[in-house]
């Protein structure tokens, strides 16, 4: 018998056994102290976990899995309610085992219902969520309708007396009796229109969908569905109905918690056979028929919904793919042009890193998403960060007079603790956004904790494998930069006290910008709500005419509708509307009526109908709005802390005191500017906040390693605050050559990216200018009055370094 072979990439027991070998390698490579071993074992290490990651990631359009965002679909986040016990009516918790049930039940109905493979997966303790690529807006509402019914079929005994006690409970005169409560039965008037009236029933359940063993749309009657009993929810109805009166008592049938029929019993005992009527909605029967086949134990609330239309998500890749290949340009225009042959290396570095990132995430089957996007360009400014720290570090070393193949080993070495520190501070950031992030920014957090474990191998072994063979085959034999920032002697810290002053101010200028903007501050992601959007071309929408028309209509809006136009160079024009998620249909239609060229049609491929401009949605619920609000100011919370225990632990107190100053005015500063601009804050701003907590202690940490160089070789004779302030000069060079080289690949997100790309970037770009600056005027400073609050005293890796104090006392 022939078995289907699948590739060695995608065996696990292959896969592990290659990773232990790449990993053996890995440690050797850094264990071994001979520099020509360490050339060979690098080389090898790089060939090969380069070859695999080649090998994973073709053919693309098989191993290159793309999210919703970009393919188009749906997405649902829901949330698995809570069950009532039939005695007392207190709701019960969730369990796992009905979470796994109805994880089961979502797959049975999709699938049955002939749409494509959907993912599911359960998050967290009552959360499920559902994607489903590729479906149109219009399946998107079928879909959802599926998922939240619940099909929980129930027979139920009516009360006597029911007729008489709902109107004396209605007017609080009498209370239900002990085990009978009131529910809502569908009734029909005389013209067909349906209407509610309340009925009394037993709160047991005499039967229901477990006792169902068929269930098919009715042979002799076109809205009905004919359902028979199995064994023993025969032996119920006989037990229920065998003591009833005929023409007198009656049994409520029960489809989600509301009263569907509640006939008269005509014949006692009843048998295992009985049918719904009733179903006039086209479909509604077969859909029925289905959903009780496939019953829920609990109901299902969708808390998050976002649509993509194959159209826009079109345009996304586009987007994607010219903001990434401009971002690759300008970074390597940058580094080749700065670093001469130098530069070429780091090049040929931050190719391999590409391939890298790429390989791992079809290699593990990660979804690229349209954050991921985001992740994947900013970790090529964070490898050229690694490359600038290394090259700047060799030009030092060149400059003392030391050989090429000397400079090129002393430079990787000096330079690894800070690379490594500028590193873990970021993951420890992309980590926290992972655990605690929506569905949402997960693909954010997954692409950047990869990008950012690439671009440590790329640039710490890579290159300088790359640097080694050059030495040892003569093709290398001298180095030259530019130079266009040269170390001075400037008195930052003199200006310490003016820079504190005015970050004080701006700092209370952006918060103030939260109690000016109110509610508008906020994206639907925090307060609830429905983002519809349309990409209207060339020609644009005006929103101030829009949201005027939408206001003036007669919508009958539960809240404002904002409006919002945006232009990009690829895509053209992106219309959209922030509405009360019960107005969506509404919103969407009287724009389709108000503005003709959003009602064109066309046909597709399969000759169905559908609009030329397709509208996508997001919406999420109030209660989830808050929650994630919540849950993004835990992760931040967390990210500061955690940065702060590690510098603390890597450096000393007065360390960790200044990076957390300056890490809290970075993201205050950052969200104001965003809100000031007109921005409403949504998740992928957190992603952005928490990346600029990782990201902005970067060049914090490069002043912090070479101070801490500095005492390691002992200033005496110099102030504390001459040592620092060497370092700040010293570093100057790479502490704008590295913001530069992010802000240079974070720039094509700003120019070509869609608007959550281009959220994204703002932050970003506002981030590393605000965290250039509060490395040199903020973190130092609060650095050097902690210390001076210590007696001048800096703990080097345990080793007490003290310098002298001041010769004359000072204010500031």
């Amino acid at each position: 018998m022939l078995a289907a072979s699948i590739p060695f990439y995608e065996d696990p027991q292959t896969l592990f056994i290659i990773g232990l070998l790449l990993l053996v390698l890995f440690v050797w490579y850094f264990a071994t102290e001979i520099e020509r071993r360490k050339r060979n074992v690098g080389t090898v290490l790089l060939l090969g976990v380069t070859a695999l990651c080649l090998v994973s990631v073709f053919p693309l359009k098989e191993r290159l899995k793309g999210g919703i965002d970009i393919l188009g679909g749906s997405s649902y986040s829901l949330r698995v309610q809570q069950h009532e016990d039939e005695t007392t009516g207190e709701k019960t918790s969730v369990t796992k085992s009905q979470v796994e049930q109805a994880i089961k039940v979502i797959e049975q109905r999709l699938n049955g219902a002939g749409t494509s493979e959907p993912l599911i997966a359960a998050q967290g303790e009552d959360k499920i969520l559902v994607q489903m690529p590729g479906v149109t807006p219009e399946e998107a509402k079928k879909i959802r309708e599926t998922l939240e019914r619940v099909a929980h079929l129930e027979l139920r005994q009516v009360h006597p007396r029911s007729n008489e006690l709902v109107g004396a409970i209605a007017a609080n005169t009498e209370v239900a009796p002990p085990g009978y409560k009131v529910f809502q039965q569908k009734l029909k008037d005389s013209e067909g229109k349906t209407f509610t009236s309340p009925i009394l029933l037993s709160r047991r359940v005499a039967l229901g969908g477990p006792d169902v063993a068929h269930a098919t749309p009715s042979p002799t009657q076109h809205d009905a569905v004919s359902i028979t009993l199995n064994a023993k929810g025969g032996d119920k109805m006989i037990a229920l109905t065998e003591h009833m009166q005929p023409g007198v008592d009656r049994i409520a049938i029960v489809l989600d918690n509301e009263v569907i029929s509640a006939p008269s019993v005509k014949t006692v005992p009843l048998g295992s056979q009985f049918q719904i009527d009733g179903l006039d909605k086209p479909g509604e029967v077969q859909d029925l028929a289905n959903a009780l086949m496939n019953p829920l134990e609990n109901g299902l609330k969708v808390e998050e919904e976002r649509s993509v239309s194959p159209l826009l998500g079109a345009e996304i890749v586009k987007q994607g793919i010219w903001s990434g290949v401009l971002g690759l340009a300008l970074t390597f225009l940058f580094v080749l042009v700065y670093y001469r042959v130098a530069g070429i290396v780091a090049i040929i570095g931050l190719i391999l890193n590409t391939v890298m990132l790429f390989g791992i995430m079809a290699m593990f089957g990660f979804t690229f998403s349209l954050p991921g996007i985001a992740g994947m360009v900013l970790t090529i400014g964070v490898a050229v960060d690694a490359n600038v720290l290394i090259n700047e570090r060799l030009r030092e070393e060149l400059a003392a007079g030391k050989s090429l193949k000397t400079a090129i080993s002393a430079a990787y070495d000096k330079a690894f603790s800070a690379i490594l520190d500028a590193n873990v501070t970021s993951l420890i950031t992309a980590i926290i956004l992972f655990w605690l992030a929506s569905s949402t920014v997960k693909g954010f957090a997954v692409t950047l904790t990869i990008g950012l474990l690439c671009s440590m191998f790329s640039a710490i072994l890579a290159t300088r494998v790359l640097f080694r063979w050059g030495v040892d085959l003569g093709i290398l034999k001298k180095l030259s930069f530019l130079n266009l920032i040269q170390s001075k002697h400037f008195d930052f810290l003199g200006k310490r006290v003016t820079c504190v002053v005015a970050s004080i101010v701006l700092t209370i200028i952006s918060i103030g910008a939260f109690g000016w903007k109110k509610e508008r501050a906020f994206g639907i992601d925090f307060t609830g709500g429905t983002r519809i959007q349309f990409l209207v071309g060339n020609e644009p929408i005006s929103n101030v005419e829009a949201e005027k028309f939408l206001a003036e209509g007669n919508l009958n809006l539960h809240k404002a509708a904002y409006v919002q136009d945006e232009t990009n160079p690829t895509s053209g024009h992106l219309l959209t509307v922030r509405c009360d998620s019960r107005d969506t249909d509404t919103v969407i239609a009287k724009l389709r009526e108000h503005y003709p060229k959003l009602a064109e049609k066309t046909t597709d491929d399969k000759g169905q109908e559908i609009y030329k401009i397709a509208s996508n949605h997001e919406e999420v619920s109030a209660l989830i709005g808050s929650g994630l609000l919540m849950s993004s100011g835990m992760a931040l919370a967390l990210g500061l802390v955690g940065i702060f225990l590690y510098v603390w632990i890597r450096f000393e107190i007065s360390f960790a005191v200044g990076a957390f100053v300056a890490i809290v005015h970075d993201c205050i500063i950052s969200i104001g500017v965003v809100v000031l601009l007109g921005r409403e804050l949504s998740l992928i701003h957190v992603g952005a906040i928490l990346t600029i907590a990782g990201y902005s202690i970067n060049d914090t940490i490069i002043i912090f390693d070479r101070i801490r160089e500095n005492l390691r070789h002992s200033f005496g004779g110099h102030t504390l605050e001459e040592v620092m302030n060497e370092a700040i000069n010293s570093t100057l060079s790479r502490t704008i050559l590295t913001s530069t080289a992010t802000l240079v690949s974070v720039l094509s997100l700003a120019i070509l990216g869609g608007a959550a790309l281009r959220d994204f970037s703002l932050v970003i770009l506002i981030g590393i200018v605000v965290g250039t600056y509060s490395s040199i005027f903020v973190a130092s400073p609060f650095v050097l009055w902690w210390s001076r609050g210590r007696n001048n005293q800096l703990r080097d890796d345990g080793i007490e370094a003290e310098v002298v104090t001041e010769a004359k006392p000072t204010t500031n």
